[in-house]
């Protein structure tokens, strides 16, 4: 396959992943007004994104047998579901509907992921981690996106066009997505097996801290360091911008040392430490420490799941699915908790101390992954 499909094949992942990464990360903003609209506290609200976490989490793997099975135009479907479900939630003015509506974008989300990371890997067999990294990068730019423009403008506008904004992107990716074929493979193993079970808990203790500091970071600015919304917005900014330039850094690395383990492990040591002492750090530092926590806390991902989609070739969507499954729990139960600690306790040292206990978990598991 020549260079240009393998770029194309990138691309097409990354537009693929960034409507529903974008939905759940741009919840860190959003909380706010949508507590304040639907007149409830920043639990219920978390409560919110858990439901988001749940529907994703339990559909990872019956989806992502869906996709090996009849391609990508089972990505392209869930798409333009996730379209209508971010216009009903956008709408809603009830708590319920919304709890039902974050529900069934997590259900139609679902195969987004697993889905991509099957076509690059099968388009870049030989810098597959590379290509993973360079897909990885839509979270932080989702962050980044969110965090650097959001913050204004829902001071002054309402909230719920920012979803309306990105059901419209989701049908237009949809569209050429349904034309993209997949490769046929003849399977030589399971796609459940030891190996893939351990990481699959390795993500999930890694997920805990990493997408837990991501979505409560701007929150946790605004409360500790008594920040406004738009420079809250500037520390989580520059949070991504560390993110974005350690994914492809990371993943280029583990291609060219084949050690990912190692450097999963090494990153891991590193985002514990950091959740520890970020709460103690002085004010003047508070924009590089939260870069070097953002360049931390992604570095150990794009290892993890490259290791995870080479477990059983021609699987890569059920491999992916099964680490989805097991590692997304840790996001149905992460907002919940630290949304709890921050309404009744308003505590953020325990706050961050919850949430190094992934990393920390991460670290011990992948001992055991040789």
């Amino acid at each position: 396959m020549n260079i240009e499909s393998r770029i194309i094949a990138v691309i097409f992942a990354w537009l693929i992943t960034f409507p529903e990464i974008f939905i759940r990360l741009v919840f860190s903003i959003t909380i706010i007004p949508i507590s304040t609209s639907l007149h409830i506290n920043y639990f219920y609200a978390s409560i919110l994104l858990s439901s988001f976490y749940i529907g994703y989490a339990f559909f990872n793997l019956p989806m992502g047998n869906l996709v090996d099975k009849y391609g990508y135009k089972v990505i392209s479907i869930s798409l333009i579901m996730l379209s209508i479900f971010t216009i009903v939630f956008s709408i809603s003015e009830s708590y319920l509907l919304s709890l039902i509506s974050m529900f069934l974008l997590g259900v139609f989300s679902a195969p987004t992921y697993i889905g991509s990371v099957k076509l690059v890997s099968e388009r870049n067999p030989n810098f597959r981690a590379t290509a993973i990294s360079f897909l990885n990068t839509a979270g932080p730019t989702s962050l980044l996106i969110s965090n650097l423009i959001l913050p204004g403008y829902i001071q002054t506008l309402d909230w719920r066009t920012i979803y309306i904004y990105i059901s419209i992107f989701a049908i237009i990716v949809s569209i050429p997505v349904l034309f993209i074929k997949k490769f046929n493979h003849t399977y030589v193993k399971g796609a459940i097996n030891r190996k893939s079970i351990i990481a699959s808990f390795v993500r999930f203790s890694g997920f805990w801290g990493m997408w837990g500091i991501s979505t409560y970071l701007f929150l946790l600015s605004h409360i500790e360091f008594n920040l406004s919304y738009v420079y809250s917005g500037i520390v989580s900014a520059l949070f991504s911008i560390g993110a974005l330039i350690s994914i492809p850094s990371s993943g280029i690395i583990s291609d060219l040392i084949k050690k990912r383990r190692e450097i999963s492990i090494s990153f891991l040591i590193i985002f514990f430490f950091m959740l520890i002492i970020f709460p103690f750090i002085d004010r003047s530092i508070i924009f590089y420490m939260a870069f070097l926590l953002g360049f931390i806390s992604f570095g150990y991902r794009t290892p993890l799941d490259a290791y995870i989609s080479e477990i059983t070739k021609g699987r890569e969507a059920t491999s992916m699915g099964l680490a989805n499954l097991v590692s997304q729990p840790s996001l149905i139960i992460v907002p919940a908790v630290i949304g709890a600690i921050i309404t009744f306790t308003g505590n953020v040292f325990l706050a961050f101390f919850t949430l190094s206990i992934g990393p920390l978990v991460a670290i011990i598991l992948l001992f055991f992954l040789n």
